[in-house]
């Protein structure tokens, strides 16, 4: 009788174990889904950032073009309004006083 009550402790413990790796066998198969579905995910997001990069620096450089068109307008009104203060003063358009 010992050996038959051995035999299914043996039994019982050997199916628990099974049951066991089995649940685990699920679980890591799951995780492996889910880590496989992150790293899609991952390289089409870093994708998407390169071309939102790329956009943007497109864009970086065609404000900066702008803003150096416009410098150089504001830099030719500048002038230019100073040579009609010139002019309302009575200048001659080189610095000069009209005599």
């Amino acid at each position: 009788m010992d050996i038959e009550r051995t035999m299914e402790f043996v039994v019982e413990n050997l199916a628990a174990v099974t049951a066991s790796q089995q649940r685990s066998e699920v679980r890591a198969a799951r995780m492996e889904r889910q880590i496989g579905g992150l790293q899609k995910l991952m390289v089409v997001g870093m994708r998407r950032l390169v071309k939102l990069e790329q956009r943007t620096d497109a864009k970086f450089a065609e404000v900066a073009v702008a803003l150096k068109e416009l410098a150089a307008v504001q830099k030719r009104t500048g002038q230019k309004v100073d040579r009609w203060l010139d002019s309302m003063r009575g200048g001659d358009g080189n610095g000069r006083k009209r005599r």
